[in-house]
């Protein structure tokens, strides 16, 4: 049973983030939307990680418009979980950056430490990308019944 403290939308999202592994990431380029399925990690501070080619669709989408969006379906049969978040993506290119996000994402799927070696020495065709979130939308049917979804803006500044 959850405490009422914990019942806001924030240490819900931070739950869900950490709980869950795949990620539906929206991408626009041209006024043509993409989506595309992707494993992600989370950090504590709501910025989240993934790992791909910079030659996907959705990697060059980025690269021209870096505004997205993400969903992540937590719950799937009723009640409903979901999360939806708005923000901007980019890859990482700082060292500090990508060696510390690089750990949260092994942790989280016990991705080959070799291959993390070789993405962070930039020597693997793959590379890192961070989604920054404005806004977090919740719409959670099990602890917010009958409400609209929950948000959890955030000022990066």
């Amino acid at each position: 049973m959850k405490l009422m403290s914990d019942l806001n939308p924030r240490n819900l999202i931070e739950q869900y983030l950490a709980e869950s592994k795949i990620m539906q990431l929206a991408t626009s380029r041209d006024d043509k939307p993409w989506i595309c399925s992707l494993h992600y990690a989370a950090d504590k501070n709501g910025f989240i990680y993934w790992i791909t080619k910079p030659t996907t669709r959705h990697s060059e989408d980025i690269a021209v418009n870096s505004n997205v969006a993400i969903t992540i379906a937590v719950k799937t049969d009723r009640p409903l979980v979901g999360i939806q978040a708005e923000g901007t993506a980019t890859a990482v290119e700082d060292p500090e950056l990508l060696k510390s996000a690089m750990e949260v994402y092994i942790e989280r799927h016990g991705t080959d430490r070799a291959f993390a070696d070789l993405i962070i020495a930039g020597t693997n065709e793959h590379k890192l990308y961070q989604f920054t979130p404005s806004r977090y939308s919740l719409f959670d049917e099990v602890n917010f019944a009958h409400q609209p979804p929950q948000e959890w803006v955030i000022d990066h500044n």
